[in-house]
């Protein structure tokens, strides 16, 4: 049994038992200290990520809609617009493509999915720095967060995710639709306790939250960023009445004439 928090490395203890993809037992573990929950163990998971988008996130393509309304809304709040952007673990690369849209200078990075809406748009950690990193719907897919976000927080000084934090009291599996059991692919359930945790490890000076979006930092926020994250809601409806003003600045059109260019020269 593993036996430190995957969030602050605080003692953990058995919480519950599941089942995921049918036919595989689960211990859940949460930690004495920031309340996290995690499945232990995850053995499961090449059967888990044998498409790497599991066939149960029918929601995809509308979450990627409202979480660029969220995201340009806070570029906006932190006078960002000309900055440089990574989706990391971004899918298909919807997000990328839609905040190009949008005017945004975003690239995109998956190790496990195929980029087909943002191909040829495509970042790289190791060597360049972001004014902010998006990682949408990633955190609790991950069995060492600290470890697998290490590179995304040397490469910006603001990180803007989602993950439903645990309601209070905890919920067990069956009794909490986020865990998702039937794709296995949910591991690591957070409560705003361990998200602080979480971002002192990895040197952010801290984190907003909600119940959703949550935004790690190093320096100031302002308080418009901070009330945008703690409620998104109000965040998608700026966005969304941005999104008329903001294809004025839209990409499109040049990334069409790069992608031309580009396969112009592989022939």
């Amino acid at each position: 049994m593993s036996s430190r928090c995957r969030a602050c490395d605080g003692a953990v203890r058995p919480f519950a038992d599941g089942r995921v993809l049918g036919d595989v037992d689960v211990s859940y573990l949460r930690c004495d200290s920031c309340g996290l929950v995690m499945a232990d163990d995850p053995t499961w998971l090449d059967a888990a990520y044998a498409d790497a988008i599991a066939h149960l996130d029918v929601g995809l393509l509308d979450r990627c809609q409202i979480l660029a309304n969220v995201t340009s809304a806070v570029l906006r709040a932190e006078r960002l617009r000309g900055g440089r952007f990574l989706d990391w673990a971004g899918g298909y690369g919807v997000l990328t493509r839609l905040m190009r849209d949008r005017g945004f200078d975003f690239a995109h990075t998956d190790v496990y999915a195929d980029n087909i809406f943002a191909g040829g748009f495509t970042g790289d950690l190791g060597e360049d720095r972001y004014d902010l990193v998006t990682a949408f719907e990633v955190l609790e897919h991950l069995v060492d967060p600290v470890g697998e976000l290490a590179p995304v927080a040397s490469a910006t000084d603001r990180l803007l995710v989602t993950t439903q934090v645990l309601p209070s009291p905890a919920p067990r599996p069956g009794e909490w639709d986020y865990y998702a059991e039937e794709s296995g692919q949910h591991i690591t359930f957070y409560t705003p306790q361990s998200l602080q945790a979480l971002a002192r490890r990895l040197g952010f000076d801290g984190v907003v939250t909600s119940s959703l979006v949550h935004l790690f930092h190093r320096g100031p926020v302002s308080p418009v960023t901070r009330a945008l994250v703690r409620r998104p809601a109000i965040g998608y409806g700026l966005g969304h009445l941005a999104a008329v003003t903001d294809r004025r600045h839209s990409l499109l059109m040049r990334d069409h004439d790069t992608v031309r260019d580009r396969l112009a020269r592989g022939r």
